[in-house]
């Protein structure tokens, strides 16, 4: 059993928000990553190097999710992304789901388990190493189709973008925002996001995603709708069964007072809840 087989389990799985690269310094393990990326296709965000005292804080921005099923007019996930002084914050609104903080200047990626009111995390050097792994180690070209490795994305109209792969499609529609430095801050939280995705056993493998988030992150494009198209095979008899899934994402500039204090719930939470090794996490 490969690596991604032994990660990604062989089920319908609800993932549309994703993905991975970062900010940071290029550490050896970034190294490895980027010749490994730089071959299937995937690039990293640009480095914006380390700040200064002269060097203004980026200015803190929201991006609102909903994730819908099917024709289904009711959201049944919705996530509110905050970037603040360099760390960007994942709040869904379901209370089961854990907070997510990218803090990609401490080079860690923390869960707050709010139910269990316990912590764990992750260096982002391991999750480089695990992602350059998964595409070091996939070599047999039936397995790189099944994940979306080598899957090319297009550019279909000036603001739409698709990517396919065996039973997977995505379609996005983008905006340009008037600040080019909000794409490519938005584009870093997905590709750390992917990331993620690959170390977690859930969510549908992110390579694919991925490149389109490089290639809409280059042309200064957000997402502004997403829609997947999952087909999935059913039963003894492998009856063709599709899942659609579509997301919505709004950029905000303004955080609201409920979101401003989220943000100090998060930070304290990181300090006051227990820390548990990253591998019993999920147990």
């Amino acid at each position: 059993m490969n690596l991604l087989q032994r990660i990604f389990p062989t089920r319908a799985l609800f993932a549309l928000t994703a993905a991975c690269v970062c900010a940071l310094g290029i550490s050896a393990s970034e190294g490895i990553a980027q010749d490994v990326f730089a071959r299937s296709g995937i690039t990293q965000v640009a480095n914006q190097g380390p700040e200064t005292a002269s060097t203004p804080k980026p200015r803190p921005w929201m991006a609102v999710s909903h994730i819908y099923q099917g024709d289904d007019p009711n959201p049944v996930e919705t996530h509110h992304v905050v970037f603040e002084n360099g760390i960007y914050y994942d709040f869904p609104a379901d209370e089961q789901q854990p907070w997510t903080i990218f803090d990609l200047k401490a080079s860690r990626v923390i869960l707050l388990d709010r139910q269990r009111q316990i912590r764990t995390s992750v260096p982002t050097d391991d999750l480089v190493q695990l992602a350059a792994r998964a595409e070091a180690e996939i070599t047999d070209p039936v397995d790189r189709q099944r994940y979306g490795m080598d899957a090319v994305p297009t550019r279909s109209g000036e603001l739409q973008f698709d990517v396919a792969y065996a039973d997977t499609r995505y379609r996005v529609t983008g905006t340009r925002p008037d600040a080019p430095k909000l794409a490519a801050e938005y584009g870093r939280f997905v590709d750390w996001a992917c990331r993620l995705n690959v170390a977690r056993p859930r969510g549908v493998p992110p390579f694919a995603r991925m490149k389109l988030n490089a290639v809409m992150t280059r042309q200064n494009v957000l997402p502004k709708e997403t829609a997947v198209t999952l087909t999935r095979h059913i039963g003894a008899e492998r009856t063709p069964a599709q899942i659609r899934l579509r997301s919505t994402t709004v950029i905000q500039d303004d955080l609201t007072a409920s979101i401003n204090k989220q943000v100090k719930d998060a930070q304290s939470m990181r300090v006051i809840f227990q820390e548990i090794p990253w591998d019993q996490y999920e147990h």
